[in-house]
């Protein structure tokens, strides 16, 4: 690459569960190698791309691969003349959103969501966390865990490479919410929020009063029960799919 100065690009296919989550890592790990040797200046760059690695990788159990990620990786690398890494730029698409609200036995939810019931018990006391089994989005399927793997264990990892990835403290405070899916309807009750820290009307409004524009008017909606969850449904993967972009 660098003698042709010429960009080259490494595509990782196949189906579900042949690896390719672990041979990209490999690739990454490989390249930082290889860029970091001609100085120091190239390693700081290397190290965020692959201590991003467990953040970006939600993982979730499926019937074939306990490490399955949901979505796809478009990994760019900067070189300089010298054959240092210069820069990284990491891009993510096709995310299922489907899987934040609805999952099917035996596999599990985006892995994130395991790894904060996971937490030590001060920190899941300070976001009102409890066990797997008492949050809707995790316990429609009996799988909460796998061998091998220890969520408490993977928890501390995580927040490391946020700190790698330079996510500080109050952004990973706000990040860590997991309680929209806990919310029910039913008739002649007030909606109250205590765990999301959203504003109360402007969340009632978003799941139970949506409004629509059109050229003669502005109609606003009161949803029935059904119709409220299935609102709800839909605000918590667009504000999965929101924060994973970001």
């Amino acid at each position: 690459m660098i003698n042709e100065r010429k960009s080259s690009s490494i595509l990782v296919s196949g189906e579900s569960g042949a690896g390719k989550t672990e041979t990209a890592k490999m690739l990454m790990r490989y390249l930082g190698y290889l860029g970091s040797r001609s100085g120091m200046e190239g390693q700081t760059v290397d190290q965020q791309v692959l201590g991003s690695n467990p953040v970006l990788e939600a993982f979730a159990k499926t019937v074939k691969n306990n490490s399955s990620i949901r979505f796809g990786k478009f990994v760019e690398t900067q070189f300089d003349k010298s054959g240092r890494i210069s820069g990284a730029a990491v891009k993510i698409y096709l995310l299922e959103r489907s899987c934040v609200c609805q999952i099917s036995d035996p596999e599990r939810n985006y892995r994130c969501f395991y790894l904060l019931c996971a937490a030590p018990a001060q920190e899941r006391e300070n976001y009102k966390l409890g066990s797997p089994e008492s949050f809707y989005y995790l316990n429609q399927s009996k799988c909460d865990k796998f061998d091998g793997v220890s969520d408490a264990e993977e928890y501390p990892a995580t927040r490391r490479a946020m700190d790698i990835a330079g996510l500080s403290e109050e952004e990973q405070e706000a990040i860590f919410r997991l309680h929209l899916g806990k919310f029910e309807f039913s008739k002649g009750k007030e909606i109250k929020d205590e765990k999301s820290r959203c504003d109360p009307k402007s969340l009632e409004d978003a799941l139970i009063e949506p409004v629509m524009v059109t050229p003669e008017e502005v109609i606003t909606r009161t949803l029935d029960p059904e119709a409220a969850l299935d609102s709800r449904d839909a605000l918590a993967k667009t504000i999965y799919s929101q924060l994973f972009d970001w």
